[in-house]
């Protein structure tokens, strides 16, 4: 039986220097301020004792490990919720990265929810120490294979007043949710499909079977982001692996992956979660979930809905790399690695709304259902044995150029933009491009501005009834894509 014991250490808060990822550290921010909200950013050490699984089949052995939590919650108690959300921060880039919390943050803090940044991978680890020795020179995760007993300590551990030392002068959480986005959303298919939530369930119970029942779960819902349990080298990760794996320039892995899971194996699908779960699929991963998708269900120990979202693509957040040039130590003048993608505004909505289903979800309300994206698949399509290539097929497009079915929102319905992928030798994270609408475009199509705002209005009470849009939203997404209307200048 795992041991859930967690020893939570704050880390000492520097003036000049906020803690890593903490919004307070960055330029520009996607939603208000933490002190106007009420809120404040802490970081915290946490460490504990987990298993090592070195190989799939062998009985593990125990290690120590001490990781990171960034923490943004809060301040007064009358203010908290009682929902945490625990984000395993995606490793992908070699430096944590929260692929969660800035198109979410906005809507957490109007929720007044707590928010959990969990380190959970030994090349974060590294980055870290390097980046800051003295604040974070003791953390170590010996192998990767340790993030499943530590994601399951961090969530035992919000079972506690004050979430066991994490959520200083708040009480216990009443509900708890897992995230994780891109790798780290796949982390949380193969912890569920390797029955860890059952078994750290049962651990928090003191060894005895759950049965089952809600109030007893280890976490009370997932949500699963831009993960594709059809992608090959990492739409499930297997439970021993350790260390990065290599990729060419699209996204192909440069040798052989031992134990690297068939692509049809059962592992890759979500089936029977014992608490709701949400996969939040990009137009990108929705092409490769194609032979992964399974029906949505209602039913008790199988609550499952799969949520695509038509012309975004895998990495288009709400946050500029730009605004993170002072925490990553540049000056005005220095250039960043990476150029941003288009910012797809249509998330953030689409996210809350997602958000706010799953938590009612936990409380016995079901969500609304959405229909997949269609996709043409050509009649001598031979499946890549690697699970990368999927070329050749294609979404089913409206007269607009944008994909069918999915979530809907306003910037699909009534768009203003040609949102589609820039052809590439990229497999994945493919590079997309917004192309605005001429003003001769959009008045011969809406009529002109005023006509456009009144269809705007209507489609947009359409969408809260559908459960797409949040009723306090409403305004703020119609205002949003009126002022994406061309003017004259633009011609």
């Amino acid at each position: 039986m795992p041991k859930l014991n967690l020893l939570v250490e704050e880390i000492a808060q520097l003036a000049d220097r906020p803690p890593f990822l903490s919004p307070d550290g960055w330029d520009t921010l996607t939603h208000p301020s933490l002190a106007s909200a009420g809120y404040r950013s802490r970081e915290y050490r946490v460490s504990g004792e987990a298993r090592v699984f070195r190989t799939p089949h062998a009985i593990p052995s125990s290690e120590r490990y001490a990781t990171r939590v960034m923490v943004i919650a809060p301040e007064r108690d009358a203010d908290f919720s009682g929902v945490v959300h625990i984000e395993l921060l995606n490793p992908s880039s070699g430096s944590d990265f929260p692929m969660f919390w800035p198109d979410a943050g906005f809507h957490l803090m109007a929720r007044g929810d707590a928010y959990l940044g969990v380190t959970c991978k030994s090349v974060t680890i590294a980055d870290l120490r390097s980046r800051d020795p003295e604040r974070y020179g003791s953390l170590l995760i010996p192998h990767d294979s340790m993030i499943w007993d530590l994601l399951g300590s961090v969530a035992g551990a919000t079972h506690q007043e004050e979430a066991g030392g994490m959520l200083l002068g708040l009480r216990a959480p009443s509900r708890r949710f897992a995230t994780g986005w891109s790798q780290s959303g796949s982390f949380l298919r193969s912890y569920l499909s390797e029955r860890f939530h059952e078994e750290h369930s049962s651990a928090l119970a003191g060894g005895v079977p759950n049965g089952g029942e809600a109030e007893s779960q280890i976490i009370d819902g997932y949500l699963i982001g831009v993960s594709s349990g059809g992608f090959g080298p990492m739409g499930y990760v297997e439970i021993d692996r350790d260390g990065e794996m290599e990729l060419d320039t699209s996204y192909t892995p440069t040798e052989s992956l031992p134990g690297l899971i068939a692509l049809d194996d059962h592992r890759r699908t979500i089936s029977r979660p014992p608490v709701p779960v949400i996969e939040y699929l990009s137009e990108d991963e929705a092409v490769q979930h194609l032979w992964h998708q399974r029906p949505d269900s209602d039913l008790p120990g199988d609550q499952y809905r799969c949520y695509q979202v038509p012309a975004r693509g895998h990495e288009t957040g709400l946050l500029p790399t730009s605004a993170r040039r002072s925490e990553n130590g540049l000056s005005d003048g220095e250039d960043l690695d990476s150029e941003d993608p288009p910012r797809h505004n249509g998330s953030q909505w689409l996210i809350a709304a997602t958000i706010t289903h799953l938590v009612l979800w936990s409380e016995g309300t079901p969500p609304p259902r959405a229909d997949p994206i269609p996709f043409d698949v050509p009649r001598a399509l031979t499946r890549d044995t690697l699970g990368v290539d999927y070329t050749g097929i294609v979404p089913v497009h409206d007269e607009t150029g944008h994909a069918m079915g999915g979530l809907r929102y306003l910037e699909i319905e009534l768009p203003l933009v040609r949102m589609h992928v820039v052809p590439s030798q990229r497999h994945i994270m493919r590079p997309w491009e917004h192309v605005p609408f001429t003003r001769a475009e959009a008045d011969a199509r809406y009529g002109g501005e005023a006509a456009y705002a009144q269809l705007a209005r209507r489609r947009a009470a359409q969408l809260v009834s559908q459960g797409w849009l949040l009723p306090e939203h409403t305004e703020l997404a119609i205002r949003a894509a009126c002022e994406k209307y061309p003017s004259h200048l633009d011609e």
